[in-house]
């Protein structure tokens, strides 16, 4: 992935635009361009930390850090009071990576290695979490619909939104605990995370290097969430296409990348616990801290989904605990996966 790397020129591109007001579309395309290669530097440099601090810690922090540009891109998006986005990308996130990552992954790996396998335990461990997320989006858009006459609906929306962030987040931590304690796989314990490697930078440089990337990431972020209205205008790109489809694969970029090339590698265990442990991150603990930080700025965020929304999420949780819940996978399942994420691409885009 190193000719990525190539991308790091559109990070002084997208200020000099910016600050010469060349065109605020321009700004937008530079900005989303910059971001993918600084996520694939952050990977980097955890999985460098990863080595040093061994792997319960460095699987939580290469999973807790691959979510980053998210996490500041929501950040920036709340603060803008552009809820239907922060909604949508960690809604996308998740539909990403159940359907496109172990979609392509489980396709591609099937391809040359036939039928492979995995712990069925472990992706049970983080889809029951998940499970548990998805009724978190059920309960709130139930209740819209139920009391949609109700001079109370605002109110206890409100009062919902934050107890079930809350809750989320307290099941986080337990679920956090409970890995570190029982010594189960919860946030992504492979080799990835440094079992087994030696590490090739300096401590303080890998910590150095992550906070610079995270730095540039958090900057290109806030150009990219300031120019969402400009290309929605003018490249006609839908809003919700751009959280759902666009944030996602910009943000996810490395983590796609790892997962592919281990299932081609015949290491489909290690591309599942990226992408459902990706996922459980982002349901569980990213979205939470949304949530609560426009609480904290007096406007608080309804975590109520659209209906259509919903249904991808339950979608995406449901089928793919379908195909990875007997522990095997082939190929057709991943065409499978990869075909339903398509379908939702185009529904969204068409939204």
């Amino acid at each position: 992935m190193k000719y990525l790397n190539i991308f790091l020129v559109f990070i002084p591109l997208s200020l000099f635009v910016e600050y010469y007001q060349v065109n605020e579309s321009l700004t937008f395309i530079c900005a989303c361009l910059a971001i993918v290669p600084l996520a694939i530097i952050i990977s980097n440099s955890t999985e460098q930390i990863a080595v040093y601090t061994g792997s319960k810690v460095g699987g939580l922090l290469n999973a807790t850090m691959g979510n980053i540009p998210e996490f500041f891109i929501g950040l920036f998006a709340v603060q803008a009071g552009m809820y239907k986005l922060v909604l949508a990308s960690m809604a996308g996130s998740i539909i990403g990576n159940l359907l496109l990552v172990l979609g392509v992954s489980t396709f591609l790996g099937g391809i040359v290695h036939s039928t492979q396998t995995f712990d069925k335990n472990v992706a049970r461990s983080n889809f029951s979490l998940l499970c548990f997320a998805a009724i978190s989006l059920i309960v709130p858009l139930a209740f819209k619909l139920t009391h949609s006459n109700s001079d109370k609906l605002e109110q206890g929306l409100t009062v919902l939104s934050f107890a079930i962030a809350l809750i989320l987040l307290i099941i986080y931590i337990l679920g956090l605990t409970f890995s570190l304690i029982a010594q189960k796989n919860l946030f992504l314990e492979h080799d990835t995370a440094g079992n087994g490697k030696e590490a090739k930078w300096p401590l303080h440089y890998a910590i150095a290097v992550l906070a610079l990337a995270s730095f540039f990431v958090a900057m290109e972020s806030e150009l990219l969430i300031s120019k969402v209205e400009v290309a929605v205008r003018e490249l006609k790109l839908p809003e919700l296409f751009i959280g759902i489809i666009l944030v996602p694969i910009l943000g996810n970029g490395a983590e796609y990348t790892t997962a592919v090339l281990m299932a081609i590698h015949n290491k489909i265990d290690i591309s599942v616990e990226i992408a459902v442990g990706s996922s459980m991150q982002i349901a569980m603990f990213v979205a939470p801290i949304l949530v609560l930080f426009s609480f904290a700025l007096g406007n608080p965020l309804i975590y109520v989904y659209e209906p259509f929304e919903v249904i991808a999420l339950l979608t995406a949780i449901l089928l793919s605990l379908y195909v990875f819940q007997d522990g095997k996978t082939y190929w057709l399942e991943g065409a499978l996966l990869t075909f339903t994420y398509i379908i939702f691409c185009v529904a969204f885009f068409f939204q």
